[in-house]
């Protein structure tokens, strides 16, 4: 087995290992993204009808 392929195994195991959580996180950092548009958008939804 040359350093090649040990090199090749070793990037893979890392990436397996670390799939689930650059995932999560990306999902999360989405979601966050989701909720502070709807508080946004709610905020100016009630400032609008404060306003009218």
């Amino acid at each position: 087995m040359s350093t090649a392929d040990l090199r090749r195994i070793w990037n893979d195991s890392v990436r397996l290992f670390f799939a689930p959580l650059v995932g999560a996180v990306t999902g999360a950092v989405k979601e966050f993204q989701g909720v502070n548009r709807e508080v946004e958008l709610n905020r100016l939804r009630a400032f609008h009808q404060k306003t009218d």
